[in-house]
């Protein structure tokens, strides 16, 4: 599975941290080092699996028990974005065009 920045998010990284703007529903939110990472992972277009493996690596990766609970901790966290619409499903269907003027 892979994720996408949903398009009315406006972000910006800045000094270790991520800012977000979503648009539709007007709310700002800062993104710790931690998660700024995985918000920046994701934005290069990696995906979930991608995102877990590098993690791991970065933060457990002599430690499988650690190791695990960072794989989860990751996934519950992209989940969660998405659960507040700031992610949407990479395979998810574009919404079709609106119908343009007959030729």
């Amino acid at each position: 599975m892979r994720y996408r920045i949903a398009t009315d998010v406006v972000w910006m990284a800045d000094d270790g941290e991520v800012r977000l703007y979503d648009a539709g529903s007007g709310e700002f939110q800062t993104l710790n080092s931690t998660a700024a990472e995985l918000w920046l992972l994701v934005s290069e277009g990696r995906t979930v699996d991608a995102v877990v493996t590098e993690t791991v690596r970065r933060y457990a990766l002599e430690d499988t028990a650690q190791a695990a609970v960072v794989a989860r901790d990751v996934r519950d966290f992209l989940d969660s974005l998405a659960g507040q619409g700031l992610l949407l499903a990479a395979d998810a269907p574009a919404p079709a065009p609106a119908p343009g003027p007959s030729a």
